[in-house]
């Protein structure tokens, strides 16, 4: 073998490995398994066939870090965090990227991903007032789902608050309420209930789960604060009695959003993640505190650990975002707790934890 052969055979090598590895990154799961095809069928092709190869695998490679490119920019989301797993049969194709209406889907092939969904939960132990969490939650939707169908299965999602119960003070407000369909417009999101609600719940609680719907359908279809609109089958003219079906709803103002989501959110670490010994950890989330201040607790088997306080980006009414560096952290398992208290009576006003394992 020549040098020039050498040389192009290690090229060569290194451009499949390149292939190989973007391939490995690229969503959805059916496009990357065609391109990895792809490359194992130039790992065999004959020697006479590898100069003009290198020049198509150069130019694969580009193709294929755009189409990474392309999925990360359509994720709809920065974090993600599949705190439970849920199981939704869902249907519908978009006829167009910014309208989406609900159809059967052919092949019955399923794919999951991880969708944003809004849940009714208490702001404290106490349980005097509620506001939305946030969780990302690996969920089952049709191969090359639309927008509409996964903002479908994203409510449904939202409306099954039992997986999250056992360690989140959620409630169920939709209990033995399904979603029925889901279309959008560029203008108006329409989303199809079988009944109206469960009854036996605070007007608060019900307030809030409208518009927990109204986030989850939005941040799923990733397309804006589109205003959204309930149509109950069996014809009831109201949700809870109390939320007239003849009216859209929307998200609140930037400064008014507080009276919707609950006062402090942990982003990270996520519930139950397991992170590397000898790695720094590091917690983040978000708040809306009188004068951008809460204060955080590190337990390890119910012992505090290490404890603070810190600063959001900004102050109520405006929600900021905050970080807390915790170190290198010992192997075991860990509870990181976040709250705030009244600056008047030092009464508890909100709080929230998550736990993980360092090992």
């Amino acid at each position: 073998m020549t040098d020039d052969d050498m040389r192009d055979s290690d090229i060569e090598r290194q451009l499949r490995e390149s292939l190989r590895r973007h391939a490995e990154r690229i969503t959805p799961r059916e496009r990357r398994t065609e391109i990895l095809a792809m490359v194992q069928e130039q790992t065999e092709t004959s020697e006479p066939r590898r100069r003009w190869l290198i020049p198509v695998a150069a130019a694969a490679s580009v193709a294929l870090i755009g189409a990474v490119a392309w999925g990360v920019a359509n994720t709809g989301t920065q974090q993600v965090t599949p705190a439970g797993t849920s199981t939704s049969s869902t249907t519908g194709t978009a006829t167009s990227s910014t309208t989406g209406t609900a159809t059967s889907n052919a092949t019955g092939a399923t794919t999951q991903v991880a969708l944003p969904a809004y849940f009714v939960g208490a702001n404290s132990g106490t349980g005097d007032t509620f506001g939305l969490y946030r969780e990302f939650v690996a969920t089952a939707v049709p191969v090359g789902a639309t927008p509409a169908q996964k903002a479908k299965a994203a409510v449904a999602v939202a409306m099954n608050a039992q997986p999250f119960t056992n360690f989140e003070p959620y409630v169920q407000p939709w209990s033995g309420t399904k979603v029925e369909d889901l279309t959008f417009t560029p203008d108006l999101i329409t989303i199809t209930l079988n009944g109206p609600g469960a009854s036996g719940f605070t007007p608060e609680q019900t307030k809030l789960a409208v518009q927990e719907l109204v986030w989850t359908a939005q941040a799923a279809i990733g397309q804006g604060t589109i205003p959204v609109k309930f149509v109950v089958a069996d014809g009831s003219p109201q949700l809870f009695g109390a939320y007239a079906t003849d009216k859209t709803y929307n998200r609140p103002t930037k400064e008014q959003q507080y009276e919707d989501l609950a006062p402090i959110w942990i982003l990270s670490p996520e519930r139950g993640k397991v992170l590397a010994a000898g790695d720094p950890v590091v917690a983040s989330g978000e708040s809306c505190a009188f004068e951008a201040t809460t204060v955080w607790e590190l337990k390890k088997g119910g012992a505090v650990v290490r404890s603070g306080s810190t600063m959001a980006s900004s102050a109520c009414p405006i929600r900021g975002t905050w970080q807390v560096d915790l170190g290198v952290l010992a192997p075991g398992s860990y509870t990181f707790r976040m709250f705030e208290v009244s600056q008047k009576d030092g009464k508890l006003v909100a709080e929230t934890s998550k736990p993980f394992t360092v090992k």
